[in-house]
């Protein structure tokens, strides 16, 4: 009897320990299939990660390249104005320089003036010691486009007859004929025209002459001077020709302006 028990005993604890040792396997295998599980799950959770990095990587290019397609289409339009403001800037001073070239014209009836001021009508040589025979001397220079000479003699007059009634013309004269020689002359204009309004404010070439100082200040690169002058010219005199020239050209410099501050 006691020889069965053992033999069942070892049985039994050969079937426990076959099972003992299943269980381990089992076991094995289970944390096996977990740990291979998890880290199939890790592995897709980075890939997913990575997929999300990607597709936001992907969006903030696209909204980048959209917006430098943006600033690109801005900055082409901003061009394109600022060029056709400075097409319009340029042929406003092109316009304004051609009335300087048309001094002759323009300043044609000066001979006429003189001479019905002095009285000299019978084509004799003006006498040059007496304020209205340099002024007569000098229209005779500018119909001849004898400019130099026409500076001359009306400095001459200015510096002689300070207080003559021919001085207010004779800045103002001088300011036109300084401005139509040479570019280079721009700041003599720039003095003959100040000397003007500065000493004869109520003058009748005044609007003219701060119309003319706007429009030299923008060639000498002071626009916001030019658009003091301009300003005052469109505020002081209204209903004048020098006001509606002034408002055309001071609008035209501020839109340049405005355009180019915005394409930096």
């Amino acid at each position: 009897m006691m020889g069965r028990l053992i033999r069942r005993f070892g049985v039994a604890a050969g079937t426990l320990a076959t099972l003992l040792t299943g269980s381990v396997a089992f076991a094995q295998v289970d944390n096996f299939l977990e740990d291979d599980t998890g880290s199939e799950v890790d592995q897709e959770e980075s890939d997913a990660t990575e997929s999300e990095d990607s597709n936001e990587s992907n969006l903030d290019l696209t909204i980048l390249f959209k917006k430098v397609s943006e600033l690109e289409s801005e900055n082409r339009f901003l061009n394109g104005r600022i060029e056709q403001l400075e097409n319009e800037l340029e042929t406003l001073r092109r316009e304004n320089r051609n009335r300087y070239a048309d001094l002759d014209e323009r300043i044609r009836g000066l001979t006429g003036q003189a001479n019905l001021q002095t009285g000299d009508t019978d084509g004799l040589t003006p006498d040059h010691s007496t304020e209205d025979g340099m002024y007569q001397q000098a229209a005779i220079h500018i119909e001849a486009q004898e400019y130099e000479e026409a500076i001359s003699m009306l400095s001459e007059m200015i510096e002689s007859y300070p207080n003559g009634k021919h001085v207010p013309m004779g800045f103002y004269y001088l300011g036109e004929l300084y401005r139509t020689m040479d570019p280079k002359e721009l700041e003599e204009a720039r003095q003959n025209f100040v000397q003007l309004i500065r000493l004869h404010p109520d003058h009748a070439k005044v609007p003219e002459a701060k119309y003319k100082l706007g429009t030299i200040y923008d060639e000498l690169g002071d626009s916001s001077t030019a658009l003091d002058y301009l300003d005052e010219v469109v505020r002081e005199h209204p209903g004048t020709s020098a006001a509606r020239l002034a408002k055309e050209y001071a609008t035209t410099l501020r839109e340049a302006e405005s355009a180019e501050e915005s394409a930096e």
